[in-house]
């Protein structure tokens, strides 16, 4: 088996060596690695060629966003496994070498294997996205019988914490879609809609949520532009016509409400989009208050935002009376006891 690291970059000179470092410093390596330079601007491209010479191989290409880039690295590599990992981030040593060894366990039906990352942050590195979000892997690997449980609510099959076979990825089109963000849980969802997913107990990397990364895709795009919204529309929808009606079609309506909204502030808003929340027939009373109010275009969408807004400004006040009463009722209590 053949494994191609792919790193997408775009203007991460800084960081790139750590993420490549991580790669080279495996104790089983990988038979290629691929660093697609998405358009930098800092010199990225040359800088990489200086220092690590025949060791990788740098694609360059015109900015088209991590999806692109993603998406080139896959059509360039030769391995049957792509191993992705973000400029930022870095893998553990054994990476490699143990998900090679689940990789060697699994049926030709399992496409996707990942294992957990240790989370760090300005305060340093005491959690992982498994004890995060309450995922148990009992076994090594273990095989999902359901591949969605994995994907939603939580993404657990991190990119830069997987093996993905190529095959898949190319047979599903994954990351063509050009999305600017999000692409990777479109990716995850559409391979799980097909394929199995099997997951290890090992922290296999660390992903990095320092402050000094503040400039990463999800915050230049915003973490609800309107391509968070897209491509769950994408993966709901995808579940949908997998065969699995609810309760994705309600979701898949709820994302289309949450994009007919980013749209009206940013300018106008297709009706055809306000009625498009009902296309998997997940119709709800909200759906059909939201449709009248779309109808009304862009204002009357605004109008339904500040409504929504009035609403839980209220929630939350008579959450903190009562939270006070609680408090005042527990003081009293307190004092009782000390007489």
């Amino acid at each position: 088996m053949k494994v191609s690291a792919i790193i997408p970059t775009y203007n991460r000179r800084s960081y790139i060596t750590r993420a490549i470092d991580s790669v080279l410093a495996q104790t089983v390596p990988v038979d290629e690695i691929l660093v697609v330079d998405d358009g930098s601007t800092d010199a990225t491209a040359e800088f990489l060629d200086e220092k690590y010479g025949a060791r990788l191989r740098v694609i360059r290409q015109s900015n088209s966003g991590v999806s692109g880039a993603r998406k080139r690295g896959i059509q360039e590599a030769k391995g049957d496994w792509i191993a992705f990992l973000d400029s930022d981030d870095e893998w553990m040593p054994g990476r490699n070498e143990r998900l090679l060894a689940a990789a060697d366990q699994v049926s030709d039906n399992v496409a996707w294997i990942f294992g957990d990352m240790q989370v760090i942050t300005d305060r340093g590195g005491d959690s992982t996205l498994f004890g995060e979000h309450g995922l148990s892997v009992v076994g090594d690997p273990q095989v999902f019988e359901d591949s969605l449980s994995v994907q939603f609510p939580f993404q657990f099959g991190l990119l830069q914490a997987s093996f993905i076979r190529r095959s898949a990825l190319l047979e599903l089109n994954c990351f063509i879609i050009g999305l600017r963000s999000d692409d990777d849980l479109l990716a995850g969802f559409q391979v799980a809609c097909r394929y199995r997913f099997a997951a290890i107990p090992a922290v296999v990397g660390k992903y990095y949520r320092t402050s000094d990364l503040s400039t990463s895709s999800v915050v230049v795009n915003g973490v609800y532009s309107a391509d968070h919204f897209r491509s769950r529309m994408l993966s709901f929808g995808g579940v949908v016509e997998s065969g699995r009606r609810r309760p994705w079609n309600l979701r898949y309506a709820s994302e289309v409400q949450g994009l007919c909204r980013v749209l009206a502030r940013q300018g106008s808003v297709p009706r055809r989009l306000v009625l498009q929340q009902f296309r998997y027939g997940g119709v709800s009373v909200r759906g059909l208050a939201f449709a009248v109010a779309g109808m009304l275009g862009r204002h009357g969408i605004l109008a339904w935002d500040k409504l929504g807004q009035w609403r839980q400004k209220r929630k939350s006040a008579r959450f903190l009376h009562a939270g006070s009463g609680n408090n005042l009722q527990a003081y009293a209590s307190s004092a009782r006891e000390k007489r």
